[in-house]
């Protein structure tokens, strides 16, 4: 058998035997998520559409997750979930350098990120202000003396808490083309002098550039996928995800009113109709149809499922379709 065929079989039975709806959480999708990435980088473009609809059940996992959490009001988990980055880098730069050897005196942040983007050009973007690029891209940076150090900022912590401390022994200076490794908080200076930061928000505003490494679990899958799967099939998970937006706004209001709700006693038995429409109440029925479009694909070679996308549908069973460029978020 196929060595590709024989991963994402064992892949997707380990998947179906451990799943429970009921203990289902990030961790588990996310570890998923890395096995099957593994899988993809070894694959060439024939196995395009096995690969897809094994992220897509991955994807349905989410959608149902994401549901369950607005559903119940869990909206930490929710926001980790659908929309928090799961690793963020603050680049520590080296603004004395830049000062002295470039003139920059303002907004030194915001000319640091036209470097990168000068140097990444269409591997670089934004998201809310903050860089979107490939780590490895900085290394330049840091061997210009640009940039001091990165640090992985804590998922469930205020900047300003993590940096509140920032000392240094004696005047922060870097010399060009020295490497740097990542220290400790402590280490990181915001002037001279054993001192705290005063003014912790002003110093990362002024001295630092965010990097978001890893997006949340559901930007990254649906960023995998929004070229390899059908508008429509893709139209439907937005659909899902809006429903689950509405439903958190929904439960969160109303919890001022009533603790536990929709489960409070004192809600009136009128307003269940109410409720059982707003409320997502998502299952693993599209986990499920997912599932059967994967077996038939397994069971025949030839079969090209309506829910992948036209280039995958029209591709050629023996075409190596390794370069196109819809498929690097896969491969």
């Amino acid at each position: 058998m196929d060595m590709t065929i024989a991963d994402l079989t064992r892949f997707n039975e380990f998947l179906d035997a451990t799943l429970d709806p009921r203990s289902l959480d990030e961790e588990f999708i996310t570890s998923r998520q890395v096995e099957l990435e593994d899988i993809s980088k070894n694959s060439d473009g024939k196995h395009l559409p096995l690969i897809a609809l094994s992220y897509a059940k991955l994807l349905e996992l989410t959608v149902l997750l994401a549901g369950r959490y607005s559903d119940n009001c869990q909206i930490a988990d929710f926001g980790d979930l659908v929309v928090n980055p799961r690793h963020i880098d603050v680049c520590i730069l080296n603004t004395r350098l830049i000062n002295e050897d470039y003139g920059i005196t303002d907004s030194i942040p915001l000319w640091f990120k036209r470097q990168v983007r000068e140097c990444a050009g269409d591997r670089y973007s934004e998201d809310l202000g903050r860089m979107v690029v490939d780590p490895a891209l900085l290394l330049h940076f840091v061997e210009a003396g640009l940039l001091l150090r990165t640090v992985a900022k804590e998922r469930h912590g205020r900047l300003s808490d993590q940096f509140r401390y920032c000392i240094s022994d004696g005047p922060q200076h870097i010399e060009r083309g020295t490497p740097v490794v990542p220290d400790a908080v402590k280490m990181l200076g915001c002037g001279c002098g054993r001192t705290a930061c005063s003014d912790v928000a002003s110093w990362l505003a002024s001295s630092t550039v965010l990097n978001i490494v890893k997006g949340s679990l559901k930007t990254d899958l649906m960023d995998v996928l929004h070229e390899v799967m059908s508008n429509g099939y893709m139209r439907s998970i937005d659909k899902k995800f809006e429903k689950a937006f509405d439903s958190l706004h929904y439960v969160s209001i109303a919890r001022k009113n009533f603790d536990n709700f929709p489960y409070n006693d004192e809600v009136k038995i009128s307003e269940w109709d109410e409720i059982n429409n707003t409320l997502c109440h998502f299952n693993l029925e599209g986990y499920s149809v997912i599932q059967s479009e994967l077996d038939k694909s397994l069971s025949s070679p030839f079969y090209r499922s309506p829910l992948l996308g036209i280039s995958l549908c029209d591709m050629p069973i023996s075409q190596d379709a390794i370069q196109m460029p819809l498929i690097r978020h896969i491969m």
